[in-house]
């Protein structure tokens, strides 16, 4: 994707195109409430954001595009929650910080859901953007689960075939995939804090060998 204070045309991005450039990405997002990825076309974008196609394609080619970018703003913010991972996670503290992520991974989903599927969907299918986005998205995360799990790793807490690098890939996809799915489990009765601190041991359980 092109710098985002350069717009197709070549030119700076003001104030003005900023606000332009603003408008489509929030008129993207609210779409993406409501219908799926590939019914949305650069006409209902424009329409929502009270804008011409002429003034979309002055920003962006595609309704993939500002999609893209609403990623990598996703990205910048969820990686503040690798703090959860950097503190005390001795004796019970580790369930406590635990927990702690797995209840912001669930807000952040809560609030960017439709965003971050399409992320998934998207690298999944090997699109090198959401790849990129997806990989920065967890970069800090990974770092951190996996400094924590090679601590453990090296006291013999884990099997000597353990790779810490990646098992810290799968246990931050599994926090995701129970924040994607967590309107799914509440179908079966169970209580949101039941899945929120069985989420938390089971990291525990696996960063520690605990």
């Amino acid at each position: 994707m092109a710098p985002t204070n350069i717009n197709k045309l070549g030119h700076r991005i003001g104030a003005r195109g900023g606000r332009t450039r603003a408008s489509i990405l929030s008129a993207t997002r609210r779409l993406l409430d409501s219908r799926h990825l590939g019914e949305i076309r650069v006409a209902d974008v424009a329409a929502e954001a009270g804008l011409s196609p002429s003034n979309f394609y002055t920003y962006f080619k595609t309704v993939e595009e500002p999609v893209l970018a609403l990623c990598e703003d996703c990205a910048t913010d969820f990686q503040v929650l690798a703090r959860h991972l950097d503190g005390d996670w001795s004796g019970e503290q580790a369930f406590n910080a635990a927990r702690a992520y797995v209840v912001d991974v669930l807000a952040f989903w809560h609030e960017h859901g439709p965003v971050l599927r399409i992320e998934h969907m998207l690298a999944d299918k090997g699109e090198a953007g959401f790849i990129e986005s997806r990989v920065k998205r967890l970069r800090r995360v990974h770092l951190a689960f996996e400094r924590r799990i090679a601590q453990a790793h090296a006291t013999g807490y884990h099997a000597k075939g353990l790779d810490p690098r990646l098992t810290s890939y799968q246990v931050a996809n599994l926090v995701e995939a129970m924040a994607d799915g967590f309107e799914l489990l509440k179908r079966g009765d169970t209580p949101p804090d039941a899945i929120i601190d069985t989420t938390g041991h089971i990291v525990v359980k696996i960063v520690t060998g605990r």
